[in-house]
Parts: structure tokens; sequence; C-alpha cells
């Protein structure tokens, strides 16, 4: 069968800075539907002789007003989702030396687009001018996975040669700025190709589920955007229902565990043969939480929240790049990669990592938190 895996990486994150210094830090944060979930679980379970894994990794950051995070990444001029994608493809274009006609499919996955109805993917590949189709995933803070997952099985099948997944981040323009999820919450985007490997390299197994236990805990409506960005004058607002908490604590762990064991017993592994472990990490506890379940061990888990926060779909490419950038993972290493889609699918796949390019790291940021 073809050997198949991500040929290069890329990562982009907007010129803003939102330090924790753009709130109050003196105010104890609002009581939305985030924070009463969260305070509920410190009344009530933390009294008990036995806790779950979710719980424990969770535990330390309860009194935090900011649950862990530090910086979150912001766009400062309205930047659509469009314009993140395109800086992270053209700057992925650039490193792997890939001229755009070469790719012969693109996926997208944008979280949220920038109009109601329609993803970015033909906006993208008008954009940047790449051949073949383009078409869109949906799934949540999953869906770089699934994008992985569907770019892979296109192309091991021969359908596609290349393919660019585009994925991208704008939870600052999507939440209130009253509403504490804000401050778990940033910006950023990312793309990568996939394409033949190195025979032995690439995908080597995968597993996926479905998390309809965890449906209705996000809520999505149409309002009308002020900032003047959208063609439709409307953009999508992101609230939470008061039950994520409980629903995220009650399946974090079986989600991890299934599709893990899924994806190891397809690659022919076993979990001591993983020598890094990719999560992506949407709060400041996901990757102690989850490498605790797995049993691997901290140093072999990266964790981006402080600096980035929740970046939602972009979360795994950045983890995997991070990772790659700080020589932690390395060609030839077993690395497993996880990712969780609320309303939608959580998916782990096992790679042989081979020689992955990198293009060169994110600039630093020129705007300390800006007001918009």
């Amino acid at each position: 069968m073809r050997s198949v895996g991500i040929q290069a990486i890329a990562v982009h994150l907007p010129d803003g800075v939102r330090t924790n210094s753009w709130w109050d830090k003196a105010a104890s944060p609002p009581q939305n539907a985030t924070s009463s979930a969260m305070a509920s679980t410190s009344n009530g379970l933390f009294n008990r002789r036995k806790i779950n894994p979710y719980d424990a990794a969770m535990e330390r950051y309860l009194e935090d007003p900011f649950f862990g995070s530090i910086e979150r990444r912001v766009v400062t001029q309205s930047e659509g989702s469009v314009e993140l994608g395109t800086e992270a493809a053209r700057r992925v274009f650039d490193a792997a030396g890939v001229s755009p006609n070469e790719v012969d499919c693109l996926i997208s996955v944008s979280m949220f687009p920038d109009r109601i109805g329609s993803g970015d993917a033909g906006y993208l590949a008008q954009a940047l001018g790449t051949g073949g189709g383009a078409f869109n995933v949906e799934a949540t803070c999953g869906g770089s996975m699934s994008g992985l997952l569907t770019a892979c099985a296109w192309v091991q099948a021969g359908l596609k040669e290349r393919i660019l997944v585009v994925t991208t981040s704008r939870l600052s323009q999507a939440i209130e700025a009253d509403d504490v999820t804000l401050r778990l919450c940033g910006d950023a985007s990312a793309a990568f190709l996939i394409g033949p490997v190195k025979n032995g390299f690439g995908l080597l197994g995968a597993e996926s589920l479905h998390t309809g236990n965890t449906c209705g805990t996000w809520l999505l409506d149409a309002v009308e955007d002020t900032s003047g960005t959208t063609s439709s004058g409307q953009k999508i607002r992101l609230r939470v229902d008061p039950s994520i908490s409980h629903v995220l604590r009650a399946t974090a762990e079986p989600y991890l565990v299934q599709t893990t064991k899924g994806a190891l017993a397809k690659a022919g592994l076993e979990l001591q043969d993983i020598d890094f472990l990719v999560v992506n990490t949407p709060t400041a506890w996901h990757a102690e939480f989850s490498a605790n379940v797995l049993g691997i061990e901290p140093d072999r888990v990266v964790n981006t929240f402080p600096q980035v926060a929740n970046i939602g779909p972009v979360l795994m490419p950045f983890n995997a790049y991070t990772a790659a950038a700080d020589g932690r993972i390395k060609p030839g290493d077993n690395v497993l990669m996880y990712g969780f889609g609320g309303q939608a699918e959580a998916s782990a796949a096992v790679f042989r990592w081979p020689h992955v390019i990198l293009a060169a790291p994110p600039k630093e940021a020129s705007i300390i938190n800006p007001t918009n």
C-alpha cells in the first residue's frame, strides 16, 4: 500500500497578543455557563475520595480566573479567515518549494468562516491559485484531524497526488467580550501538505468515533457583524451550555482511550512503541490529562495552551509543528496524534514521522492587548 503522510507544515499567528491584563485581574470571572459549570465541579466533586483523571488534571486551575491561559494571539485589523488561511498556505508553499498548481485538492477547516452558510475552500483555492477541487470539512475543534485523515485516504487511494489542508481559528471574533470563554480562546492558522512519503513512513493506522454525547453543549447564533468584515453583515457567535463541563469530564477519557486503542491495533503497535503524543489542547490541563490516561511521560507531549490558548482546529498542526521545531519529534519517531471535536468526532492516528519540512516560525506579536 502507498505510504502517505505530512510533507510540510506551516503555522501563522496574527499580530496581536492579548495578555491577561486585557481583563481586570482583580475582578472574579463573569459567571456564565463555563465558569458556573467549573465552579460546581470545584464545589461538589473534589470532596470525594476518588476523582477521575480529567478532574485531577483540572483541579489546580479552578481558582485561576484565566483557567491557566496566559496569552492568546488575536487579529488586529479584523482579518478574515480567508486572509489567515492564505498566509499559512503561502508559507507552506514557500518552505516546501511547491507551487499552488502542484496541488490537486484543497481542504479547508475554518472555525469560523468569514460568512454564514459556506466555508472558505473555494475562496482559498481562488486566492492561492491551486489546481483540482476544493471542499470544506466541519468537525469543530477536531476538524484538522478529520481533514488530515481524509487527505491521507484520498492520496493513498491514488485519487489525488498532493492535498493542501488549511485550517483557521478566528474565535476572538466569535465570542462576546464579556463572556469568560473568551479568556480561553485565540486566533491562528496552519497549513500542511499531504502526499506520498518514504516507504514505511506516514500513516500507519487510525480510528474515529462520533462524539454525539456532546451534542448541545455548544450553541451558535447568527448576529450582526459590527466590524463590517463579512459580506453578509452577519457573523457566528459561540456560546456554551451549562452542561459542557460535566459532559467533557464524562466523555474525555473514553473517547481518547477507545480511539487510541483502535489506531494502535491497526498500526500493529503498542503504547510503549509511541515516541511522542500530539493532542489538541483546548484547555491548560488537556496535555497532562491525556498523558496520564495513556501512561505516557509528560515530556513526551506538547502543551502550547499557555502561549496561544484554545485555537480550535489549528491546535493539532500547531502542536505538531511546535514539537517538531523543538526537536522533540524526529524522523522515524512513532507519533500518536489525537483530535477531539465536540458534536462531531474524535480521532486518533499513528504516524511514523517522515522528514517533514517546517516553515519558518510565526513572527512575534507587534501589538499588545488590542481592543478589537
